[in-house]
């Protein structure tokens, strides 16, 4: 475990040079608790604060005061979220300020990925803070997310004196054109800046971990929404935006602005998923119906006028709707969704049967998705089969997670957890599982390979089996594809795997290229 080690070394700096600080702790909302928990485990003689929330609330105006006046802080451990680095606000700027203030022995990140980009916000404010720090510690398990240029971020946050490039291209940098000659000067460039303990060391305490691929097939309606939003986008790519090239060519590309590309994926990704997640059922004139409802209740505030309300629902999901229904009462069954309606997915289906056999064999199941709107159709799903579940996501309190992660591993009762792969799949400990579905695929398999590891670690007893749910011809294989092809060049570049090296030559389709194949037929 990752944090042990972290807290080892912390220990180390104590006993052996007498720091005792101060170190800052920087890692996601979802594993706060469990910091703090772990830092009265293994460094009992260090004091800590957790800052964020209510101690936040407490604890800010004397650190204000202690900063301005140039005297000690009261800890030894600051333990804070990202999301202090990333937003706008005055509460958030006055936190960065007060952090500048001190020189840290230790700016330790936890899930240190979340530095991948550069030019993020969050990458700028805390490199500004930890320039003036001893010691950066980064600790992740998933450091190659998407691309080379991704791991070069880390460590120009570890050590910019060594590795700032400014906009300057890898191949120039590495003064190298050939693709085998950059990662094997990547991982020559790697060698003295990452202690990396592979699960292969660690292997006798490990239970087996079995991948398994389930390809499921979209019944009538799925596939006609599916066919009717290709038509619709190959209707649309019919405006003057579109231009076409190598037309004397198999290949042919569609020049499409980024974002256009970006929402047509989505369509299609949320349909091949469940279409319930797109707005199909209810037609604008029921929308309507509803905007007049909803407008009279003065639902969206008395200054939202009719008009903004129509708006509002006709960005509404089938799904969306049906649930603002529920929330103000209507029931009539003519109006809102029915079980059918919720199980008409094919990876519904395919729950519907995989679940209740997982079950019978004394199985429990962790179920991730990266929407939050498809977790609320799988909690009415789930409660359709007759399961039981707790739910974590983003809009979860942090205070309440390490709560359900402590209530789901002690009560057997509790079949299944249903979470976001973004605020669930990094950092959490919930070994009551020996089983995960991931619903939907990151573009960033790293990101699903962290949320496997919520229960295929160090604790675990009983050997774990990841399913992966594919919708049969659609973009599902696609995203599948690009994730299989990115984990090769992490294989290459981390694990020394020199046999996958031979596969990284096959052509990378972008989603635009994709997508010109979907509209174009």
């Amino acid at each position: 475990m990752k944090w042990v080690l972290a807290l080892t070394y912390l220990n180390l700096l104590n006993h052996l040079n007498n720091v005792r600080g101060p170190h800052l702790v920087v890692c996601p909302a979802s594993v706060l608790e469990n910091w703090e928990r772990e830092f009265k485990r293994w460094c009992p003689s260090l004091s800590v604060i957790k800052y964020h929330g209510a101690t936040r609330t407490a604890y800010s105006k004397e650190l204000r005061y202690l900063s301005k006046t140039g005297k000690p802080p009261p800890f030894h451990a600051l333990l804070v979220c990202y999301s202090l680095f990333e937003r706008h606000s005055v509460q958030q700027k006055d936190d960065r300020k007060i952090l500048k203030r001190w020189k840290w022995s230790c700016v330790l990140m936890d899930e240190a990925h979340a530095l991948k980009d550069k030019n993020s916000y969050r990458w700028k404010n805390l490199t500004s803070l930890a320039r003036n720090a001893e010691q950066r510690l980064m600790l992740t398990g998933t450091p190659l997310q998407n691309d080379l240029h991704e791991l070069w971020s880390l460590l120009e946050f570890m050590l910019p004196d060594i590795f700032a490039t400014g906009d300057m291209d890898l191949k120039r940098l590495l003064n190298v054109e050939d693709r085998d000659l950059i990662i094997s000067h990547i991982k020559a460039i790697l060698g003295p800046f990452i202690l990396r303990r592979l699960k292969s060391d660690v292997m006798q305490q490990l239970v087996p971990k079995t991948q398994q691929v389930e390809y499921v097939h979209m019944g009538n309606e799925q596939q006609k929404a599916y066919k009717e939003a290709i038509e619709e986008y190959r209707a649309a790519a019919r405006a003057p935006v579109m231009r076409l090239y190598e037309s004397n060519s198999n290949s042919i590309v569609v020049d499409l602005p980024q974002r256009q590309i970006s929402n047509y994926f989505v369509q299609f990704r949320k349909i091949a998923n469940h279409p319930l997640l797109v707005r199909r059922l209810y037609n604008n004139r029921d929308v309507t119906r509803f905007a007049n409802m909803f407008y009279t209740r003065g639902t969206f505030g008395s200054n939202c006028s009719l008009e903004r309300v129509i708006q509002e629902l006709k960005s509404y999901s089938d799904f969306s709707i049906h649930s603002l229904l529920l929330c103000h009462g209507i029931r009539d069954a003519n109006e809102t969704l029915l079980d059918e309606h919720v199980m008409a997915s094919a990876k519904c289906q395919a729950l519907a049967e995989l679940l209740p056999a997982l079950k019978e064999d004394g199985h429990r199941v962790l179920i991730f998705s990266q929407w939050t709107s498809m977790l609320d159709i799988l909690e009415r799903a789930l409660d359709v089969i007759g399961l039981t579940y707790k739910r974590l996501d983003g809009s979860t309190q942090v205070a309440e997670r390490q709560t359900i992660v402590d209530t789901f591993n002690t009560d057997s009762s509790i079949f299944a957890c249903l979470l976001s792969t973004r605020a669930g799949g990094q950092g959490l400990n919930l070994i009551g599982a020996d089983t995960v579905i991931i619903h939907d695929m990151d573009f960033n398999p790293q990101v699903d390979r962290q949320a496997e590891d919520r229960c295929h670690r160090i604790g675990q007893t009983k050997p774990v089996t990841i399913y992966r749910l594919v919708t049969k011809s659609t973009v599902d294989e696609n995203i599948f594809e690009i994730a299989k092809r990115k984990l090769l060049l992490d294989a290459a570049v981390l694990q020394n795997v020199i046999d996958v090296e031979d596969q990284l030559d096959m052509p990378e389709k972008t989603m635009g290229e994709i997508l010109s194949a979907l509209l174009l037929g």
